[in-house]
């Protein structure tokens, strides 16, 4: 899914402080249910941007997101797209608590297929989830940066 968005780099600061934090994550009651949605997530994201379905994609992802979504479409073309989550995981590395937003981050990997004739591919990102507090919208993708 939108290898140039993949390639968008998140300061590398946050990135060190999300490693850091790693093991404390761990320990917080509701991680499951949190990564199933995340998961979950990831999987209506990836179904709505091969829908090109931007109703459900504001409902997912973040204003300053979308804007580069809709620059990836516009690069993309209207055509069909088919993505195939054949394998993932997700691990919670880090949830901070700034003044007006819960922030996660969060490390998927697995394989994908980006189009019918095409193998299989691993992938591994980190996925910034914001929860903003005043809007009471529930998390929304604010943020992805490829790992690998």
């Amino acid at each position: 899914m939108l290898k140039r968005l993949r390639r968008r780099v998140i300061a590398a600061r946050t990135a060190a402080k999300a490693w850091r934090r790693s093991r404390r994550v761990r320990h917080i009651k509701g991680v499951p249910e949190f990564l199933q949605v995340a998961r979950q997530s990831f999987l209506e994201l990836q179904a709505a941007w091969d829908r090109a379905d931007w109703r459900a994609l504001q409902q997912l992802a973040t204003e300053p997101l979308l804007a580069d979504l809709r620059e990836q479409y516009a690069l993309r073309g209207p055509g069909p797209n088919r993505t195939e989550v054949l394998e993932l995981h997700a691990e919670l590395l880090a949830l901070e608590e700034l003044r007006e937003a819960f922030v996660a981050s969060v490390e998927f990997r697995g394989l994908i297929r980006e189009s019918g004739d095409a193998a299989a591919a691993p992938f591994r990102e980190l996925w910034l989830l914001a929860n903003v507090k005043a809007a009471d919208r529930g998390w929304k993708l604010a943020r992805v940066q490829a790992l690998a």
